[in-house]
């Protein structure tokens, strides 16, 4: 039996819901797989970790901008700041890995990936690592030639990973939700229950932590005609508190029917790039990218447009243009017919049962 530790950070619910599934298909498969949070490995680092990083998309996304384009300029010595600072993590992964006698690890959050790949590099991890990069945008802080497999979502992304470094690269359909694939629920009954009859259904994603402009985004759809709005707060209660009762809007918390929102839609607005908007091509639905997140939302957007998975709207007149006129899904990527995500990870694992013998 092949033991996979899924590395996640709960940076976000995106990393977490994909390693989840993936651990569900996994222990499907017959193998055996076990989720580790590097955020809570780290303790009282990774607290500080996650209230950085939300500082800064709230308070001063600029500096977290300006630091993505630094490190995707001079990656090695930007890597060597972060590594100095990442001893505590490091003994914290290194020990995960041991204490689970892990025949295969896999990274859904790219730090976890950098810290792993200098484990594997210094010998005192000899498991082999993938990393699963979840972003369609390539950065460098996905990318460590000590890892084994990177597999990324889109051939784009695989090219530009491969052109930063990445020893082996595969590209595989992005990891859902199994709700996604499983439930599919009536369209119809759907909106009968969210929108006035005749309307059009925009969706506003504002994922966990509702970061960015999402109140922009709501001001800005809100009043063009024939349109009503649905946003899903995450668990922002402040966001849906003020959102709810306004006239042509309706605020939804927390919840996992998010397939059949999506589904529902007729447009899905984001700001993001990451698992909403794949969720939402995978339904069928088509997707505006709206002042995008800083740094990786950026990066995101541009290759989601690039490949033209999605559009993206460059000012609100660009945005209400857009929800009124857009119809019509881009169709599926032809790879996402290739092998899933958990065969390379077993497959990696097989690999080096064999190398052994």
């Amino acid at each position: 039996m092949t033991r996979v530790l899924v590395v996640t950070a709960s940076m976000g619910a995106g990393h977490v819901h994909v390693a989840r599934e993936l651990a569900r298909r996994i222990d499907a498969s017959g193998e055996q797989a076990e989720i580790v949070d590097v955020l809570e490995l780290a303790g009282q680092a990774g607290d500080r970790l996650r209230r950085t990083y939300r500082l800064l998309l709230r308070r001063a996304p600029w500096l977290y901008d300006a630091a993505m384009r630094v490190w995707a300029r001079y990656a090695q010595p930007f890597e060597r700041l972060i590594a100095a600072g990442s001893h505590e993590t490091e003994r914290a992964l290194a020990a995960a890995v041991h204490d689970y006698a892990a025949d295969v690890v896999v990274s859904t959050y790219n730090l976890a990936s950098q810290a792993l790949g200098r484990l594997v590099a210094r010998g005192e991890i000899t498991a082999p690592v993938v990393t699963l990069v979840t972003d369609p945008g390539a950065h460098p802080y996905w990318v460590s030639r000590s890892v084994t497999l990177h597999i990324a979502p889109l051939p784009d992304t695989a090219n530009r990973l491969r052109s930063m470094g990445a020893r082996r690269v595969v590209v595989a359909p992005p990891v859902l939700r199994p709700g996604i694939a499983d439930v599919r629920p009536d369209r119809a009954d759907v909106r009968e229950r969210l929108a006035p009859a005749g309307r059009r259904l925009v969706l506003i994603s504002a994922g966990s932590w509702a970061a960015g402009a999402v109140r922009s985004a709501v001001r800005a759809v809100e009043g063009v005609p024939g349109v009503h709005v649905l946003v899903l707060c995450g668990r922002d209660e402040d966001l849906y508190r003020s959102l709810s009762g306004r006239p042509g809007v309706t605020a939804i918390g927390w919840t996992d029917d998010v397939p059949a929102y999506l589904r529902a839609a007729d447009v899905v607005v984001d700001n993001a790039g990451g698992l909403t908007c794949w969720e939402a091509i995978a339904c069928r639905t088509p997707v505006v990218l709206f002042a995008p997140l800083p740094g990786h939302g950026r990066l995101n957007a541009d290759a989601l447009a690039e490949t033209g998975l999605a559009a993206v709207a460059q000012d609100v007149p660009g945005l209400r243009w857009l929800v009124q006129n857009l119809d019509g899904p881009p169709p599926a990527p032809d790879f996402w017919a290739a092998e899933p995500v958990e065969r390379h990870v077993l497959a990696v694992g097989k690999e080096l049962a064999g190398a052994r013998a």
